[in-house]
């Protein structure tokens, strides 16, 4: 069976214990906040990070697709051609390359940092959610009281 709080104030969950739940719900509160703001700032940095490396992908690959487009097909020796070859590869690597870089980055980094700032917002809901139930059950008690204090003026 729940145990629910006594409304006569005696006690550590009286007036005085209810302060200082409240304090402490308002540090955890304020430690979520933080918190958020941290890690909001670091997937902002890993954010940008990841648009800059889709960026260099991106410019890659099209500088290649440019290059081999604008290639005039010109009568050539052996080794001209396995040199334009070995460039083309070079290309096509750097730009596979970044590409990875990219995909690693957004795997590695930035979904762990949307993975926390999700945690760390459901972590300030929680703690402001906790503070608010005390500045209720403090509301309360302080409702009770002027009515029983209003009762014994009207008794008396």
């Amino acid at each position: 069976m729940p145990s629910y709080p006594s409304l006569s104030g005696a006690g550590p969950r009286g007036p005085a214990g209810l302060a200082s739940l409240l304090r402490l719900r308002l540090a955890a509160e304020r430690r979520a906040e933080v918190a958020l703001a941290s890690t909001v700032s670091a997937r902002g940095r890993a954010q940008q990070r990841q648009e800059a490396l889709s960026s260099s992908a991106r410019a890659a690959r099209a500088e290649l697709a440019a290059r081999r487009s604008s290639e005039q097909p010109l009568p050539e020796r052996a080794r001209e051609a396995l040199l334009r070859e070995r460039f083309w590869a070079r290309c096509a690597a750097r730009a596979t390359d970044l590409a990875q870089k990219a995909e690693a980055h957004r795997r590695d980094v930035l979904a762990p940092a949307a993975a926390a700032e999700h945690q760390a917002r459901s972590a300030l809901v929680s703690a402001r959610a906790q503070r608010e139930a005390v500045e209720t059950l403090i509301a309360r008690r302080e409702a009770a009281a002027r009515r029983l204090r209003d009762r014994r003026e009207e008794a008396g």
